[in-house]
């Protein structure tokens, strides 16, 4: 579980995932015994290294390739050949970077319950429902959750977009922005919506899990499609010891936040509120299910033009 995993596409990051493949060619291919991994700020997996002893047991060393911000970078590290794995992060960029043309297939999937993410409102903005979005300005990661969870929202209220100020900013600057008083709302997931919420008084005017009627974007894995087909054994344990450390989490979830807190130093508050969600993942690799759900997502993302054109899943998965 990687705690702040969402993403967003920057333009140097789409531009490097569109450069020709020829150039990487099996450039960084796979060393025998040994997986690159990518991790991002705060990785649990990594800090706990249990992971890691696991896939030592079995003969597998890892390295660790990061910190990463988002999902989009460690796209690319792959892709680049300098790691083997993207780490668990968002589908719509990871759609979006095989429609820009990286060779990547999805070997893993996951889904977690509840589905926290939301838009948020400025305590003093008289923002109390999704129709008084009408002439405010929204902060959203461009091509991620944020951006397609406004989209949802407006959609399902009859809000049209024109009428609402979009500002694409990460979350990081958006944070200060709206603690500020510089934007009016924000579209944001768990660990920013909570600072927002204690820090700032934010109030949520819409939540993924209570709105929506199916997951549109899923954690995900991916390597490059020549590592799949030559390396299907390892990527199976790696897997699988992802999978052991996610039951962990799920049955430990408190702890888990109190090991990511030592890189993100959240206030107790802050934390409190996190825990309370207990939110759960289940990681499992790509199947039938699994294609069918990034499927219904892809289609849903690609008719409203968050992604640049329709994908089929199917021809950028491998079951394992």
């Amino acid at each position: 579980m990687t705690l702040s995993r969402r993403t967003f596409l920057t333009a140097a990051g789409l531009a490097a995932l569109s450069a020709p493949l020829a150039a990487c060619g099996s450039a960084g291919g796979a060393t025998q015994g040994k997986v690159r991994l990518t991790y991002s700020t705060i990785s649990v997996p990594k800090a706990r290294g249990v992971l890691e002893k696991t896939l030592k047991d079995q003969g597998i060393t890892v390295e660790w390739v990061g910190p990463f911000p988002n999902h989009a970078p460690t796209l690319q590290a792959v892709v680049g050949g300098t790691a083997d794995f993207s780490f668990g992060g968002s589908t719509t960029p990871a759609d979006q970077a095989i429609l820009s043309g990286a060779d990547l297939v999805y070997v893993a999937w996951a889904a977690s319950t509840p589905r926290t993410t939301a838009i948020v409102a400025g305590a003093h903005t008289g923002i109390r429902k999704v129709t008084d979005l009408v002439g405010k300005t929204v902060a959203v990661n461009k091509a991620g959750l944020g951006e397609f969870l406004l989209v949802a929202a407006l959609e399902k209220y009859n809000v049209p977009r024109e009428s609402v100020k979009v500002t694409y900013l990460n979350p990081p600057e958006a944070s200060a922005a709206f603690g500020a008083g510089k934007i009016d709302a924000w579209a944001i997931w768990q660990g920013f919506r909570e600072i927002a919420e204690v820090q700032y008084g934010a109030k949520p005017i819409f939540v993924d899990g209570d709105e929506l009627d199916f997951q549109i974007d899923f954690t995900s894995y991916l390597v490059r499609r020549e590592y799949a087909e030559q390396n299907a054994d390892t990527i199976r344990k790696v897997i699988s010891a992802f999978q052991a450390d996610y039951e962990w989490q799920n049955q430990n979830y408190k702890q888990a936040l109190d090991i990511g807190n030592a890189v993100s130093h959240y206030p107790q508050p802050v934390l409190d509120k996190m825990a309370a969600e207990n939110v759960q993942t289940k990681l499992s690799l790509i199947n039938d299910d699994g294609i069918a759900q990034l499927q219904r997502g892809a289609d849903w993302l690609s008719q409203r033009k968050i992604l640049s054109g329709p994908i089929t899943i199917a021809d950028h998965a491998v079951k394992l």
